[in-house]
């Protein structure tokens, strides 16, 4: 935790560092360990609050611009557009943001930087569900630039700045007040994994023998084929890393025009590797020295014993972030996403929200006593009423009984009249049907069955038949009615022309007759699921369904 001295400098109140696992194997993982970590730093040294993310280089993404220069109110789209063909991701996938590094009134030199939304929400959730909710996120690259200038403000000709950490190392090339940053995807990871594939050992192994050799504290013979391994991969390292930073140096210089740096800064965790200042002095022909990143921080008693010099190191980025207590004219890039920074707008305006809510609740106070007062009054009124309502409300309890009654009876009475009106209709309905075959001759029935619709299912509501009469008594009816009553018959006709053969058109045309004959009937709506069958000489089988009218229901 850092303050603002009395004399303008930082000042170191509290520190503490805890590990978690740089295994690459764990990148599914890795928001949990971060929350894990912080959580135990929470509960150890009961620390919490707001906090400040230095977004590191493998999950932030830096590309720099030139643009003609141009008036700020006009920058916006200008960017928007560079920052849409630039950013290797659709603008909705990323946290974006820009800088301004450089305008001389013809170009403007602009620094873009993204990180993925999704990367960038679940880190600040992981901070957030251990205690430090983010208030501030910044590309690690912009943090060290501002703690190398707060650092070392004498220091005004070209130098470079190299961070190198376990998944990425940062190269910042400082000229004047103008800046350079480029990522590299190698970093002290390389020199663990090499190790592992070497002794065929896992990751986490292999980072603890790396560090306890690279820092003289392992117990290992001279000889012995472990330490042997880690120094071979330190030297691959060295080399490789010193191509890197040579290569980029001469593609910066031959981009910008700016001169050759006159000294290297190194720092990071992975700089701890000893030979790798002179490496990297013999590949760029320039001093390197180690980069001191309490230089100008105090120390308080507390960050003293809590081993906070011994940690320098992997400091440098949490200094940058802290600049801005005591330098207030910094700018910077955020990658907070937009939720975050709605819900940060939203904490600071919490006191205010919080004040006018109880100034509007005192001011409710009055009225609510006097309406309070009221309602009373009012309410021993009701109560006035509602005893005089009470034998009132007994006989309307009586009157709904009797009127139940009645609707009963009428229902009752309905359907005593609905049966003696319907009583004769088998007789007239079978007499009608008899003489309809008398009609035709030689035709008889073998069979005549009642088909009754079945009931609905539990639960499901019967659709009104349209066309049946309404209540005799003109009540509304009770419930839908039933579906209309069918009849299967079945008979034969007797081809008396044709007894010794199949059976003729003209038999074929009496039985139609039949049919149409039975549509004509009171009793008969239609005629459905008409057969034949001529199969017998002289005879002609027939099979049909009869659909009851409901207005003469059998």
């Amino acid at each position: 935790m850092f303050t603002a001295g009395a004399a303008g400098r930082l000042v170191l109140q509290q520190f503490a560092i805890e590990a978690h696992s740089s295994d690459p194997s764990h990148e599914a993982r890795w928001a949990t360990e971060i929350a894990q970590s912080l959580g135990a730093v929470s509960t150890r040294h009961k620390l919490g609050g707001i906090s400040a993310l230095a977004v590191p280089g493998h999950l932030a993404l830096t590309k720099f611009i030139k643009t003609p220069s141009m008036a700020k109110e006009k920058r916006g789209k200008i960017i928007a557009f560079e920052a849409a063909e630039n950013i290797p991701y659709p603008l909705e996938e990323v946290v974006w943001d820009h800088l301004v590094v450089a305008d001389d009134g013809f170009d403007l030199e602009v620094m873009l930087t993204a990180a993925k939304f999704e990367s960038m929400q679940t880190l600040c959730t992981a901070t957030d569900s251990a205690g430090f909710p983010a208030e501030r996120a910044v590309p690690a690259a912009l943090a060290l630039n501002h703690a190398f200038r707060y650092n070392y403000p004498e220091v005004n000709e070209s130098v470079i700045v190299i961070n190198v950490g376990a998944r990425s190392t940062n190269l910042l090339f400082i000229e004047g007040e103008r800046f350079y940053v480029r990522t590299l995807a190698l970093a002290g990871n390389a020199v663990t994994q090499a190790v592992a594939d070497d002794l065929r050992i896992d990751f986490s192994q292999a980072e603890t023998l790396k560090v306890q050799v690279l820092s003289g504290h392992s117990d290992l013979p001279a000889g012995s084929p472990s330490r042997a391994s880690v120094q071979r991969a330190a030297a691959a390292f060295n080399a490789k890393l010193g191509l890197e930073i040579m290569r980029s140096a001469v593609n910066h210089r031959r981009q910008s025009g700016t001169e050759a740096a006159a000294a290297v800064y190194l720092t990071g965790g992975g700089s701890l590797i000893n030979a790798l200042p002179a490496t990297l002095g013999e590949k760029l022909k320039v001093p390197v020295h180690r980069y001191e990143s309490l230089r100008h921080v105090d120390l308080a008693a507390n960050a003293r014993a809590a081993g906070a010099e011994g940690a320098a190191s992997v400091l440098a980025d949490l200094v940058g972030l802290a600049t801005c207590l005591v330098s207030k004219k910094e700018t910077e890039a955020s990658l907070l996403p937009p939720s975050v920074t709605e819900a940060i707008a939203f904490r600071k305006r919490q006191p205010l929200i919080v004040a006018t809510a109880a100034l509007v609740v005192m001011a409710f106070v009055p009225p609510i006593i006097y309406f309070h007062q009221v309602a009373s009054g009012k309410l021993a009124q009701v109560s006035a009423v509602d005893g005089q309502l009470m034998p009132l409300r007994a006989i309307q309890t009586r009157n709904e009984d009797n009127l139940r009654q009645i609707d009963e009876a009428k229902k009752q009475i309905a359907a005593y009249r609905g049966a003696y009106e319907t009583k004769a209709n088998w007789i007239n309905f079978l007499t009608d049907l008899q003489n309809r075959l008398v009609k035709i001759e030689d035709v008889w029935l073998d069979k005549l069955q009642v088909v009754r619709a079945p009931l609905p299912e539990p639960g499901e509501q019967p659709q009104p038949d349209p066309s049946a009469p309404p209540p005799v008594d003109g009540s509304v009816p009770a419930g839908p009615p039933a579906p209309p009553l069918r009849l299967t018959l079945s008979g034969r006709l007797l081809d008396v022309a044709n007894p010794q053969s199949k059976v003729s058109a003209e038999a074929r045309q009496r039985v139609q007759q039949l049919l149409a004959s039975f549509t004509g009937s009171q009793f008969i709506a239609s005629v459905e699921n008409e057969k034949f069958d001529n199969n017998q000489n002289g005879l002609l089988r027939f099979d049909f369904t009869l659909v009851i009218n409901p207005k003469k229901t059998l």
